[in-house]
């Protein structure tokens, strides 16, 4: 049984190559509709960041990405249902993102307290390109509030706290649900019974 150990393999992090791809795939995408801000959507950085994380074996980065491309499954069809736009590079990036994360939380799994981590992430890159992208591109709600509910804020940075608020319980209830789907407990007591096993049969 390889449950504990997997994410340390060779095999593992060469897998690291296909949100890579993801990544490169969609950065091409964007520049040749001339929308090159877009790459600094949360997702993408994300995928970026769990190809990094996936090379290098570093788990808190893939846990951290996990979150935050199992997030952005949902959130892309929602905004897909909403502006009746729909590539097939978008499918490749957060279904393909999204399969990739199930995958590492799989053999990384959750720890219970990455979701801090996950939303200083995400308020980081946040005020990165509200600073570095086009404002009209709204990249991660950076410079305006969502559509929907422009009304209710007169201004930006009084509908901050409440965005903030919402991506703390976001990245809370996937940690949380991810916690009692892939606890980390479990796989360390499976690699215990494995070495017994394998004690015991010497």
């Amino acid at each position: 049984m390889q449950i504990a150990s997997d994410w340390n393999t060779r095999q593992f992090r060469m897998m690291g190559i296909l949100p890579l791809l993801i990544f490169l795939y969609r950065l091409i995408q964007y520049i040749s509709v001339g929308t090159p801000d877009w790459i600094m959507y949360n997702c993408h950085l994300s995928t970026l960041l769990l190809a990094v994380a996936m090379f290098a074996g570093w788990k808190p980065g893939i846990r951290i990405a996990i979150i935050w491309l199992i997030i952005g499954l949902p959130m892309w069809l929602i905004d897909a249902w909403v502006t009746q736009v729909l590539w097939i590079a978008s499918v490749v990036s957060h279904l393909g993102g999204f399969l990739l994360a199930i995958y590492a939380i799989r053999q990384v799994r959750a720890t219970g307290r990455s979701w801090q981590p996950a939303l200083g992430w995400f308020l980081f890159w946040q005020m990165v390109t509200r600073y570095t992208t086009a404002p009209e591109l709204n990249v991660n709600v950076s410079h305006m509030p969502y559509e929907f509910c422009k009304e209710w804020f007169t201004s930006y940075w009084q509908f901050w706290p409440v965005g903030a608020l919402v991506a703390a319980i976001m990245v809370y209830a996937v940690e949380y649900g991810l916690g009692r789907v892939y606890p980390l407990n479990h796989a360390a007591s499976a690699e215990q019974t494995c070495e017994r096993q394998a004690v015991g049969t010497v």
